[in-house]
């Protein structure tokens, strides 16, 4: 059975990094609740649907870590029933996985929860969206004759 482990520093650096910029995008997003035009709003949701990108990445992150030392056992909790043809074990840091491939082809999922993936990609996709948006009101604000 071949394996392919958590590492340490990956998940160290990535959650750091995860809970800096989340902190930074909350702190920028409720700086000045209330006031502001369309833009300021755009701005402070994209912060904050980024911040919630980040916590959902440093979750699937810690999951990762908290099985590190229990990939196999992961595989077992997640599916016993299919655990007696797991030959492989892959992790992937981006979106955060840990796949346990079968001898016949396929793989399922074990250690972090379904739910991290699709938080992570729809809020990253709104705050850019709204990203968009603000920089879209902020030109046309100040292409505006006064």
């Amino acid at each position: 059975m071949t394996a392919s482990y958590p590492s340490f520093l990956p998940l160290l650096i990535g959650v750091v990094v995860g809970a800096v910029t989340a902190f930074g995008l909350v702190g920028y997003g409720f700086s000045a609740i209330g006031g502001g035009g369309p833009a300021v709003v755009a701005r402070r949701g994209a912060a904050l649907t980024g911040a919630l990108a980040a916590i959902a990445y440093v979750w699937g992150l810690v999951s990762l870590f908290l099985d590190e030392s229990g990939t196999a056992q992961a595989c077992l909790d997640a599916n016993p029933s299919l655990y007696g043809q797991v030959n492989e074990y892959r992790v992937s840091y981006l979106p955060p996985a840990l796949d346990c491939r079968l001898s016949s082809g396929g793989s399922y999922a074990a250690a972090v929860p379904g739910f991290v993936t699709p938080v992570m990609t729809g809020c990253a996709v709104i705050a850019v969206t709204l990203a968009l948006i603000a920089v879209a009101e902020h030109r046309s604000t100040a292409t505006r004759p006064s």
